[in-house]
């Protein structure tokens, strides 16, 4: 049997391992809860506790795809004003230091009545 690893198995075992590193992390909603509705113009409290992983460095706070916050904090708050009606999606995402996504996203959904 040959102890050597062929560098092609190597190379894809390193990147696996890179890439199982990156995805540790875990983010929490404590509240919106998914589903919550909210009436038109009111902001919504996105309240959060994270752990960034060894490649995180904060967090990105988007509404329907748009970066509104970045957030320095493992835990706290951020205001988000509803402004139009409809089911819209609010997630928090791990980011390293360069702004780059380590994979650990976290989505609920808050509705928005008119009344």
């Amino acid at each position: 049997m040959n102890p050597k690893i062929p560098a092609a198995a190597l190379a894809l075992l390193l990147v696996a391992t890179a890439f199982a590193e990156e995805a540790k992390g875990k983010v929490t909603f404590l509240s919106p809860a998914d589903g919550t509705v909210v009436k038109l113009g009111d902001k919504v409290t996105v309240s959060y506790e994270a752990d960034l992983g060894p490649k995180g460095n904060h967090l990105h706070l988007y509404l329907d795809d748009r970066r509104m916050e970045v957030l320095r904090q493992t835990k706290g708050t951020a205001d988000i004003l509803m402004q139009l009606p409809g089911t819209h999606e609010i997630c928090l995402e791990i980011e390293t230091s360069w702004h780059f996504s380590t994979g650990v996203r976290q989505c609920v959904n808050v509705n928005v009545n008119m009344k």
